[in-house]
């Protein structure tokens, strides 16, 4: 048995076993306490007291440092009032630029791979995380690294080999002691990744001072809503905006662009994968809902199959929206929400003790059958169904909420919907051949996959060990 599969296995074992109520664990001495019911997620995700961070994000503290994500308290509120600038409108302008002219270069990709052999089956996970490293290269840092294209980058490489120590640690009782991990070979493959974007984004940063300081480059307070003063202008990325940033009357270190730009690039790229992934994945598997989709990119599109959807585009996109919710539902990018307990408290009725570490089990909480009928079936409709208007806000917080929500929530929407949009007017999405058990089998404890069938585990963000093997046909 795979131990990185077990522990999604055992999770479903114990919520059957306390029908999706809260339930609590012990990892050692530790407590954790799992908070399933959505009236105590309500109380933790808004309480500011409970909005401190802790395990397990400290492992991520190597590369985010005290980012926004790994922040607390007088930090965490500086951080939040510097970056929510970098989602102006504006500049989320420049980002969709970013990800349509990337995901024409993704499409023409899929579209010579899927023909190499006669259902030809491409592994999503592997191909969507190409598309989506340069997306947040891009917008992050302003640089292009071809990842579609194959072409070799050391940033691409170093940002591949952060994001896997982390989810290593979590799973690995040797390597989550620091003294234990730093005897290993993963810590140096740690350290030399850090030094090699360190490097990387030393040189990016006087690369886009001198973008900044350019007479052509017009900051987005300047833009305003004059479109003319978009015209020939230099893009605007991420990294700009903390350039000319200040925190508390002074300019940024270097280390405080560094875990900003890393937290940026950590966030932006591993759960917009891992979402496009499995949006791909249920529709492979939902034919009546990929049709449906379908035929609301005609009704925007027509026949015209690489067309650029612009803002007002994405918004008329109603039922994209839903299936997007509908597999955040079903396979949320993060999993798990956590909290730490610096003081004895009282959530709802249940006090829970110093010490503790609180964890939201949001793929719990989407597969709960006192939340959702029938929760382990895919059905985008159920988010517009009027009985939904009597459900808690906070049976579906895929981007959490409270003072902590995702800050990236609008970007990420923005990059779900373009690369969905073109998939569905590009390609008829197939399962696998040989995968037999659909949806509605992968998430019960006693699944056994067999060959091109989903091993999910649970790292920081969702993902599949034998990655998400999907059929594309291009479409006439």
């Amino acid at each position: 048995m795979n131990l990185k599969t077990a522990y999604l296995r055992s999770i479903f074992g114990w919520l059957e076993q306390f029908n999706y109520k809260n339930f609590r664990v012990w990892v050692g001495p530790l407590p954790y306490i799992a908070f399933v019911e959505p009236k105590y997620v309500e109380h933790i995700l808004s309480s500011t007291q409970l909005a401190y961070k802790n395990d397990p994000y400290h492992l991520l503290y190597p590369w985010l440092g005290k980012g926004l994500l790994t922040a607390n308290d007088h930090e965490w509120m500086l951080r939040r009032k510097m970056i929510t600038p970098s989602f102006h409108f504006r500049i989320l302008r420049d980002f969709l630029h970013v990800m349509n002219e990337t995901s024409g270069r993704f499409m023409e990709l899929l579209a010579v791979e899927s023909k190499k052999s006669k259902d030809q089956v491409l592994d999503m996970q592997s191909y969507v995380t190409r598309s989506t490293i340069d997306v947040i290269c891009e917008t992050a840092m302003g640089t292009r690294v071809n990842s579609i294209e194959g072409e070799p980058s050391i940033i691409v490489e170093a940002i591949d080999t952060l994001c896997y120590v982390a989810p290593e640690r979590l799973l690995s009782v040797m390597k989550r002691p620091d003294i234990l991990f730093k005897c290993t070979r993963l810590y140096r493959q740690q350290e030399q990744a850090l030094a090699t974007l360190r490097k990387e984004l030393a040189q990016l940063i006087e690369q886009r001072r001198a973008i900044v300081k350019s007479p052509s480059y017009i900051n987005v307070e300047e833009v305003g809503q004059d479109e003319q003063l978009d015209v020939g202008r230099p893009k605007m990325a991420f990294l700009d905006n903390l350039l000319t940033a200040e925190v508390e009357g002074k300019p940024l270190t270097f280390q405080q662009i560094f875990e900003e730009v890393s937290t940026f690039m950590f966030e932006g790229h591993d759960t917009t994968a891992s979402a496009i992934t499995f949006a791909v994945y249920c529709l492979a598997w939902t034919p009546t809902a990929q049709q449906r989709a379908y035929e609301e990119q005609q009704q925007i599109y027509g026949s015209a199959k690489d067309t650029h959807p612009t803002f007002q585009e994405l918004q008329d996109m109603k039922y994209l929206d839903l299936v997007i919710k509908e597999t955040l539902r079903i396979f949320p990018s993060v999993p798990f929400i956590f909290r730490s307990v610096r003081k004895g408290t009282v959530i709802v009725d249940k006090f829970v003790p110093k010490g503790t570490t609180i964890v939201l089990p949001l793929v719990a909480t989407g597969h709960s059958p006192h939340c959702f009928k029938n929760p382990h079936e895919f059905q985008p409709e159920r988010f517009e169904m009027t009985d939904r208007n009597q459900a808690s806000a906070f049976d579906h917080v895929p981007f959490s909420a409270g003072p902590r929500n995702c800050i990236g929530q609008k970007f990420a929407l923005m990059e779900l919907k373009v690369t969905l949009s073109k998939l569905l007017r590009r390609f008829r999405l197939l399962p696998a051949p040989l995968a037999k058990q659909s949806i509605a089998d992968v998430f019960h404890p006693k699944y056994k996959p067999g060959e091109q069938e989903l091993k999910l585990y649970l790292p920081i963000t969702l993902k599949s060990l034998s990655g998400v093997p999907v059929r594309l046909e291009e479409r006439i």
